[in-house]
């Protein structure tokens, strides 16, 4: 009997094992908890700042062709074509002098410093119609524009960007390939990084990653017409100290196929109060400080980033449709995820404005987002809808 009893124990304590294990025809076992943003912020080498050895070839006041590698050379006033294929230029600097290179192959910059070039919409570095362009541990100081590319495949890796305040540090435009990684830009205006696909080339393709940006009058990355691109990505960078969003998406900006993910984005909205160039156009307004902007735009998956500090809504959603939101956390004055229809004034604004035909409500999808601090966590406005997984 007492052997009966034991046995009938054990049975009963296993299959109360079995149930709680989801083994036993009980409830279907608990999927898998999706992967944390991340909770503290990542560590990205910042590029060095150096200065070149002396001496240097100094050329200055003259209209310059290079056709051959050159090492310590120092352009003053100049400026400077780049004439044949398969160039290097090393330990050299360019001030005040632009740099224009047109339809060439194999480029390469490598520890150059463009600085003080205080020229109304020029570039320190001009690049258009190239191919496998590289630009590695430079320096761009106090141009009015950094480096413009256009219609060409670049790699841009771990570079100084500091005080290129006229009018962008760097502009990728007309269907560009680029990796942009490991660089440090710091008191840009408006933007660090601007991204343009204004002719809807298929081929328009950026990965922009582990770059640290500080200390940006206006939006840091951003994406304006970038439509009909192939897959792009902004990951793993750490954005601090924006006057307006970390990271804007918009103006008609449809088939865009961007990914945000894993980005550490803090503090936007804020008093941007470093000087302006000479030069610049205009000046720091108060525009708004939400973390991430997505605004008449479509194909957007923005995942796994945490957005804290944002001096609006953390995330801001207008007018756009196909827009996944994921596992992001976000800690804002305002409301936490905010979507909404067009905006009024986009259907007659002066640059790229809104087809009638295409301003309608937001299509959002979101999933496991956590909301820290907000005023509200989510706004959704009738024409708009919000779907949660």
């Amino acid at each position: 009997m007492i052997t009966k009893q034991i046995i009938t124990s054990m049975l009963t304590a296993l299959f109360i094992f079995l149930l709680a294990a989801g083994c036993g025809g009980g409830t279907e076992p608990h999927p898998p908890s999706p992967p944390p943003f991340p909770t503290e912020r990542p560590e990205l080498t910042t590029p060095t700042k150096f200065d070149l050895a002396s001496p240097l070839t100094v050329v200055q006041n003259q209209k310059v062709t290079i056709d051959s590698d050159i090492e310590n050379h120092s352009f003053i006033d100049c400026e400077v074509r780049i004439a044949n294929d398969d160039i290097k230029i090393t330990s050299s600097e360019f001030a005040n002098s632009p740099v224009y290179i047109e339809q060439k192959k194999n480029i390469s910059l490598d520890r150059v410093i463009f600085r003080q070039l205080n020229q109304y919409e020029k570039a320190a570095v001009n690049v258009y119609q190239c191919q496998d362009l590289v630009v590695e541990n430079c320096q761009f100081a106090g141009n009015y524009i950094g480096m413009g590319i256009h219609n060409s495949s670049a790699e841009v890796t771990g570079n100084r960007f500091e005080d290129n305040n006229g009018h962008n540090a760097l502009v990728i435009g007309e269907g560009s390939q680029a990796n942009v990684k490991g660089n440090y830009f710091y008191g840009s205006f408006p933007h660090a990084i601007l991204i343009l696909n204004r002719e809807n080339s298929s081929e328009a393709r950026v990965d922009i990653t582990d770059n640290i940006i500080d200390q940006t009058g206006e939006d840091a990355i951003d994406f304006e017409d970038y439509r009909n691109a192939a897959p792009s990505n902004v990951s793993h960078n750490i954005i601090t100290n924006s006057g307006w969003s970390a990271v804007v998406i918009e103006y008609n900006s449809w088939e865009s196929n961007i990914t945000v993910e894993d980005n550490w984005i803090e503090g936007t909205g804020i008093d941007w109060k470093l000087s302006t160039h000479a030069l610049q156009p205009e000046v720091f307004q108060p525009g708004w400080g939400h973390g991430i902007l997505v605004e008449d735009s479509s194909k957007v998956q923005i995942r796994n980033n945490r957005i804290l500090s944002a001096g609006e809504n953390g995330i801001e959603i207008k007018n756009s449709s196909e827009i996944t939101l994921e596992r992001n956390g976000i800690n804002c004055t305002e409301t936490g995820i905010w979507v909404h229809l067009y905006e009024e004034a986009s259907l007659s604004r002066e640059f790229s404005p809104l087809a009638p035909e295409n301003a309608d409500g937001s299509q959002v999808i979101a999933s496991d987002n956590i909301i820290y601090q907000a005023q509200q966590d989510y706004e959704v406005d009738e024409w708009s809808e919000l779907t949660a997984q």
